[in-house]
């Protein structure tokens, strides 16, 4: 095995065929990442589809192993092609198991349907090619048929079946049936035509003891059936206890309001047929009855009841109820004994002709065959399997195992998702957040600073959220509600915006500023109030005075006006001067070493534990807390070198050979600073 230092921490070479192999043996706590979201890659949706076997959304240290396993057992040259589409020789191809001659065979029937039967090398977009037609016929070996499969009376038959049982979407797209659905089908003719045949035999004047009218009656007499039944035994528990009337009758219509149809409705549907009595009478008066379900009432009475007893009484009693059921009884046991209701629409004939012809074994063949197509279509799938993993999976395990990619500033790692320009700078590092929220709680352990740009979607996409650390510079106007653009990995430019921002040091100069921003604006603050103060306090002043004046001869100003003022100004003067002459005498007092030093310690009182805290905070930095906040499992330290963080955050540049362009004054700075720390060295001795 070979390691490299990959930033700060040693990992794995995943550069060859060999290094993948030896992935097999490394001990999962070397591995830079043991699980990731399938999401977080950026590559062939297909591939991560196929690793990730269980279908969780997440790719684990097993399915990696797994992966290359498999691939390195297929070959039997395993070596990495010049690009990811490369052909792959039949001859790497190992022929000594099932699996392999397996493969061989099905490149070659996808080379023979491609007209290319002499040549000894297959790619990807072939077999993909392969599929699309494959998908294109009617017969494609995912197991479903579809009404273009067949003619005339097979054809006529699935589509029957499709208008009855639904559909199976068929790897083309199109609508089809599988043999499931075919059999829901026969079951259901077969029950339909049992139960019609149960209706019209020897008995069947006992399930219609009113002729063609039986239906309709029933129809009426099962439309209030259940309220009736529960009437009576409202009334039974009332006569079992007379404090019950209490209960079905102090119900509210509580807030229904009296123009709101559909909630008096509601309230009614949940009250009793009529007052419930201990006599056990149900009255038959439109007027006496629950009003949402008088007509029901009106017409069992009218149409139900003078059928089956012998007089149609003003109200009704149990036992009259009982016998009304027991006369409809056998209908309506034959009726709910109905089966394949799904299979009514079609014509009686129709029905007969699929239960006792052999179309449903037609259809049934076509299954069998398009069935025995999809062990070809297999085949050519674990071709496609094979031609992604070698040309990709050496890269998603050096972006999996290792991060080789991600410490390389020349190239771009498999889950980084783009670039973003803000505040005339670029950031060259974003990841995938699914939930916001959740990453900062990671994030924030990071000690980077970190934007959440909101990045628009194109032509309908829904947009997403990347996080983004700063890694050099200063804050500048980075703030919430600041927009700037996007480049996806593609070059595509997106709007962006930032929606939430985690503040830490962004660089050592950043952080040995900050305490003198904080007290320049500290200051700015006390003297913009002092300011405030003073103009207050002399204004109020000279309106007193001239309030309090007397008025001069003539109509002049008072005696405290103009000569007031200027007494007052000659006082202020007075006191500034008095302020200034006081710092003067102070620093005149001290020598000029002192003077220096003096300056000198208080910098560095406040510059060096500033300084100190943010070296310390600016080592910690960990960017592994960021891909953990969006759903990693990382093992390692991943600390940003300074290559790196130059990459990460990149200010704008201005072209060397540009006309008008602002001169660089750092070196004058420097020069200047070095000037004075001669002088006072100097001045100190003298």
């Amino acid at each position: 095995m070979r390691f490299t230092k990959i930033g700060k921490t040693y990992q794995l070479r995943i550069e060859t065929t060999r290094d993948l192999g030896q992935v097999l043996e490394l001990d999962e706590a070397l591995w830079v990442a043991t699980s990731a979201p399938v999401a977080a890659f950026r590559c062939d949706r297909k591939l991560l589809e196929l690793i990730n076997r269980d279908g969780s959304g997440r790719i684990n240290t097993q399915e990696m192993r797994g992966a290359i396993r498999w691939m390195l057992n297929i070959l039997e040259d395993a070596s990495v092609p010049a690009s990811p589409g490369a052909p792959l020789p039949l001859k790497a191809i190992r022929v000594d198991s099932p699996e392999g001659k397996r493969l061989v065979g099905s490149a070659k029937d996808v080379l023979a349907t491609m007209a290319d039967k002499g040549t000894a090398e297959v790619s990807l977009a072939q077999v993909r090619e392969y599929l699309d037609k494959m998908r294109e016929k009617p017969l494609n070996g995912d197991g479903i048929v579809v009404p273009e499969a067949a003619d005339g009376d097979v054809r006529r038959m699935i589509e029957d079946v499709l208008a009855c049982t639904g559909s199976t979407e068929d790897a083309s797209g199109k609508p089809g049936i599988d043999e499931p659905q075919l059999d829901a089908f026969m079951d259901a003719v077969k029950g339909l035509l049992e139960w019609r045949a149960a209706g019209s035999g020897v008995n069947a004047n006992s399930l219609v003891p009113f002729g063609a009218e039986t239906p309709a009656i029933y129809d009426l007499y099962a439309a209030i059936e259940v309220e009736v039944d529960a009437f009576f035994k409202a009334c039974g528990v009332l006569q079992y206890d007379g404090k019950a009337g209490e209960h079905f009758e102090t119900a509210k219509l509580g807030d229904v309001g009296a123009m709101d149809r559909a909630a008096m409705d509601a309230w009614l549907q949940e009250r009793p047929l009529a007052r419930v009595n201990a006599e056990g009478r149900l009255p038959l008066s439109r007027d006496l009855v629950n009003p949402f379900y008088a007509d029901r009432i009106e017409a069992l009475r009218d149409d139900v009841l003078p059928r089956i007893l012998d007089v149609c009484p003003d109200d009704l009693g149990e036992v009259s109820w009982e016998a009304v059921g027991a006369a409809l009884k056998p209908y309506g046991d034959y009726v709910r004994s109905k089966k394949g209701t799904s299979v009514e629409k079609l014509a009686p004939e129709r029905l007969a002709a699929y239960r006792d012809g052999g179309l449903a074994e037609l259809v049934r063949k076509l299954i069998e065959e398009d069935l025995r197509i999809s062990e070809v279509r297999a085949g050519v799938l674990m071709l496609e399997r094979l031609l992604l993993y070698r040309g990709h999976l050496l890269r998603l395990a050096d972006n999996f195992v290792s991060f080789g990619d991600l410490y390389d500033v020349s190239e771009r790692a498999l889950f980084e998702m783009g670039s973003a320009v803000i505040d005339g700078r670029w950031f060259n590092l974003a990841f995938l957040v699914d939930n916001v929220a959740e990453h900062q709680k990671m994030a924030k352990d990071s000690n980077i600073f970190t934007l959440y740009l909101e990045v628009e979607g194109l032509g309908g996409d829904k947009p997403y959220t990347v996080a983004v650390p700063a890694m050099t510079g200063s804050k500048g106007n980075l703030q919430v509600g600041k927009r700037g653009v996007f480049f996806d990995t593609e070059g595509r430019e997106h709007n962006a915006r930032v929606t939430h921002i985690i503040e830490n040091p962004i660089s050592v100069r950043e952080a040995l500023c900050v305490p003198f921003v904080r007290l320049w604006a500290f200051l700015l603050g006390k003297i913009e109030s002092m300011s405030a103060t003073s103009e207050k306090a002399l204004q109020k002043k000279a309106d007193s005075m001239f309030k309090a004046a007397p008025p001069a001869a003539g109509g002049g100003k008072g005696q405290f006006g103009s000569a007031g003022m200027m007494m007052g100004l000659s006082v202020s003067v007075a006191a500034i001067g008095s302020a200034f002459a006081f710092i003067t005498k102070t620093l005149t007092s001290l020598s000029r070493g002192q003077v220096f030093l003096g300056v000198l310690g208080a910098a560095l009182v406040v510059m060096v534990p500033v300084s100190l805290i943010a070296i310390l905070k600016l080592r910690r930095q960990d960017l592994s807390a960021l891909l953990e906040g969006c759903g990693w499992a990382i093992n390692a330290r991943m600390r940003p070198t300074r290559e790196q963080r130059r990459q990460f955050t990149k200010p704008a540049r201005l072209p060397l050979d540009a006309e008008g362009t602002p001169t660089r004054r750092l070196l004058y700075v420097l020069l200047a600073i070095v000037a004075l720390l001669v002088v006072a060295l100097v001045a100190q001795r003298f």
